[in-house]
């Protein structure tokens, strides 16, 4: 595995450089006098200031917390003596951004692996492993992927592919929505998979026409060489997790929901968190994983052992109150999402009457109940994979139980990805006090959506892709995530843009679900004042207005003014969170 590891996200921490900053001058003078007061105290004038009740021009924060909110003159009027000042010079403060689903810790591991781009074709995938099996040891393992099935011609994808130019080298090459896996003969021969396995329950082992495993290994299945992969070491997955909170700050992300917390992570993100490293408000999901043969309370032993254990590791900006459920895979060519209609195949439907045509939920119904009914009864946040419609029902169905069990007076669970959602169960959610988080990302940069999933699907569904819009008129909370490192950044004016275009960044002809646009008002507040809603964070941040802790960041442009179609284009100059600037750009757009 490669060593180098870049750090695209530049920290500028509270000293001379911070204070030189907020002045925006560099006089001598004018720094003595910022070196008179705290550091998270200072007025921000001559901007635009984003707020529930407009626009504004200015604002004060003392101690951390913002105390006036209005024009230069009302700002400069009633700032106290010594505070500091900085002319915006125009640019734009908004709220942080909060980011409702990531992998924080493994996109900074594979930021490290035997990655390719997104999308990319078959030719540049076997150049990129080829690079990679030259520089390692005969023997080791070479780990990466982000492939989409899209860009093969049928029956390529295979472990002979990867035999060609990895004979005496394991290799296992993950897909880009991380449900599936392709690997080689030598990764399959140590794993011990052959003819004769059986596919583990909630996984398919892919086989060619001679019944031999072709290399291809579908959801669970893909535990079987994950499982025996060497560990990253401690100090590689400290480094991981840094420069992934890192990248977030740069793109204004204050507060994250890292969306599948195990065992080993725990430690890794409490130190960090003690040390001061991680900046951000921080939920982690505790991954609800089956270990034991049957599906009982005691067959998730690793899993229970974490929550009674989560209180130990736990920060005043970390979290591990919220379990994750993972209901169905994904509705591309695996077809293992669990769909309420039979799935396609060259642009029919297949037969209603096979179950197999449906995907699968890899939680029974009856189990899914109780389960959510006990972490209901707890406290805990529900945060579900739910790709296909017919798990997300299966969530809403869950969540109706447990309010039957335990009353109204649960947490706010919340439907993750929500790629497709009947139109009769949209409306469910906000009865059942439940939010739709959904993926807006997704069809960024690949073919996934618009070729892998369309394929599978039908036309038809494909216009109520994500439906977004359909949620926000139903009144529903609705918040957005990444899902990073599923997609290749974790740049939230991505979503933004196209959640109003529903079109590429920067516009194309190909729209995905166009009738499930919303305005751009919307959007930013799903971004902001939604997911501090869902983080149960909304009485201290989420927008701007007195009493709000100062968790803001400034653009240089106005994303609610430009072009939509350059919205993607944002560029976060300052992070704050509690007044503290957590994040500088680095240039001399700010001196």
């Amino acid at each position: 595995m490669p060593t180098h590891f870049k750090q695209t996200a530049k920290i500028a921490f509270v000293g001379v450089l911070f204070l030189a900053i907020l002045v925006g001058c560099s006089s001598v003078a004018n720094i003595a006098r910022v070196a008179s007061g705290k550091s998270n105290s200072f007025a921000l004038v001559n901007g635009e200031v984003w707020t529930p009740n407009g626009w504004k021009e200015a604002l004060i924060v003392e101690d951390g917390v913002i105390t006036a909110v209005g024009t230069n003159a009302e700002i400069k009027a009633s700032a106290t003596e010594g505070l500091r000042i900085r002319d915006l010079e125009g640019k734009s403060v908004f709220p942080g951004i909060h980011e409702m689903h990531v992998h924080g810790l493994y996109a900074g591991l594979e930021s490290l692996a035997c990655s390719f781009p997104h999308g990319s074709e078959p030719e540049i995938i076997r150049e990129k492993v080829i690079e990679c099996v030259q520089a390692a040891e005969v023997g080791e393992w070479v780990v990466g992927g982000n492939w989409v099935a899209a860009v093969f011609d049928e029956g390529e994808q295979n472990k002979e592919f990867l035999d060609a130019i990895a004979p005496n080298n394991p290799v296992i090459l993950g897909d880009e929505s991380h449900h599936s896996a392709w690997v080689n003969s030598r990764a399959l021969e140590i794993a011990g998979i052959t003819r004769d396995s059986v596919d583990p329950e909630g996984g398919i082992i892919e086989r060619d026409e001679h019944g031999e495993p072709n290399g291809m290994l579908r959801e669970t299945a893909t535990y079987l060489v994950e499982n025996i992969l060497p560990p990253p070491s401690e100090k590689l997955r400290q480094k991981a997790l840094t420069y992934a909170t890192q990248e977030m700050l740069s793109f204004g992300i204050t507060s994250f929901i890292d969306a599948s917390v195990r065992e080993r992570d725990y430690s890794i993100y409490a130190k960090l968190a003690a040390d001061g490293k991680i900046k951000q408000r921080v939920r982690g999901c505790i991954v609800w994983e089956k270990s034991g043969k049957e599906w009982t309370r005691a067959g998730f032993q690793t899993s229970e052992g974490m929550i009674r254990e989560r209180a130990k590791y736990s920060q005043p900006n970390l979290s591990f109150d919220c379990i994750k459920l993972i209901l169905d895979g994904v509705p591309t060519e695996s077809r293992t999402a669990s769909m309420v209609r039979p799935y396609f195949k060259d642009g029919k439907p297949l037969d209603a009457d096979d179950p197999r045509n449906y995907g699968f939920l890899m939680i029974p119904q009856p189990i899914l109940n109780k389960a959510v009914a006990d972490f209901d009864r707890q406290g805990f946040r529900i945060k579900f994979h739910a790709a296909g419609d017919g798990a997300a029902r299966a969530a809403l169905d869950a969540v109706e139980y447990a309010r039957d069990i335990n009353g109204w007076g649960g947490p706010v669970h919340h439907v993750g990805h929500s790629t497709f959602v009947t139109k009769e169960d949209i409306p469910r959610a906000s009865r059942l006090n439940v939010a739709w988080e959904f993926s807006p990302y997704i069809w960024y940069p690949t073919p996934m959506a618009s070729v892998d999933i369309k394929r599978v699907v039908g036309d038809k569904l494909m216009k109520r892709w994500m439906p977004i819009r359909d949620a926000v008129e139903a009144g529903t909370l609705v918040a957005a995530g990444s899902d990073w490192s599923i997609v290749p950044s974790v740049n939230p004016w991505l979503a933004i843009e196209t959640m109003v275009t529903r079109e590429k960044p920067g516009g194309s002809e190909e729209t995905l679900g166009v009738g499930q646009r919303v305005s751009r008002d919307d959007a930013m507040k799903i971004m902001t004042e939604n997911g501090a809603a869902l983080m149960g964070h909304r009485n201290m941040v989420g927008t701007i207005e007195i009493g709000m802790k100062a968790d803001i960041i400034v653009t240089e442009q106005n994303p609610m003014t430009v072009p939509i179609y350059d919205v993607h284009k944002t560029k976060v100059l300052q992070t704050f969170i509690n007044g503290e600037l957590v994040y500088q750009v680095a240039s001399d757009d700010i001196r």
